[in-house]
C-alpha cells in the first residue's frame, strides 16, 4: 500500500494540522476541562513527568493553548483552581517539570496543596466546633439549659 507524505503530513514529517472544526471531537470542552482539572493533582503531575511528556515542546505548546480557561467565561466551570497555578508552573518553570519527575518531590508539592487548602478552609468557614485557647473559657450550651427549647430542633 503506497502512501504519499500528503496523505499523512507535511514532506517535513510533521504531522498535518487540520483546521476544519469537523475534525474535532465533539466532546472536547469536557476532555479539555477534565485534562486541565486533572492538572490539580501533584501525583498526576508526576506521573506525567515520569512519562517524558513534560520534556516535549509540543505538549508544552498544548499547555499553552490551554490558558484560555482563565478567561471567566471558562474559568467559571473549574472545580479545582489549583490547576490554573500548576498550568502556569508546567509552563513557565523548567525545573518544576524536571523535579515532579522524583517522588520526594511530589509528596512536598501535595502537603503543600494540602496546607495551603487547610489554611484557606479555616479562613473561609472557621475552625467549626473545635475549641481554641481563646475560646475554651466559654462552656457549650447542654442538653438541660432551659433557655433552649425543643420547639427550635427543626425536624426531618
Amino acid at each position: 500500500m503506497d502512501m504519499s507524505m500528503e496523505a499523512i503530513g507535511h514532506e517535513d514529517g510533521e504531522p498535518a494540522v487540520s483546521s476544519s472544526e469537523d475534525d474535532l471531537p465533539k466532546n472536547r470542552f469536557e476532555l479539555e476541562l477534565e485534562f486541565l482539572q486533572s492538572l490539580a493533582s501533584p501525583a498526576y503531575v508526576h506521573h506525567l513527568a515520569t512519562s517524558g511528556i513534560l520534556q516535549s515542546p509540543s505538549f508544552i505548546a498544548f499547555l499553552r493553548y490551554l490558558q484560555y480557561w482563565k478567561r471567566p467565561e471558562y474559568a467559571k466551570y473549574i472545580s479545582y483552581p489549583h490547576c490554573f497555578f500548576f498550568l502556569d508552573l508546567l509552563i513557565h518553570n523548567e525545573p518544576f517539570r524536571r523535579e515532579m519527575a522524583n517522588v520526594g518531590f511530589r509528596n512536598f508539592v501535595h502537603e503543600q496543596q494540602f496546607y495551603s487548602w487547610q489554611y484557606r478552609s479555616a479562613r473561609l468557614y472557621g475552625n467549626g466546633l473545635a475549641t481554641t485557647p481563646e475560646t475554651s473559657d466559654t462552656t457549650e450550651p447542654s442538653d438541660t439549659d432551659p433557655s433552649i427549647s425543643n420547639s427550635t430542633v427543626p425536624t426531618i
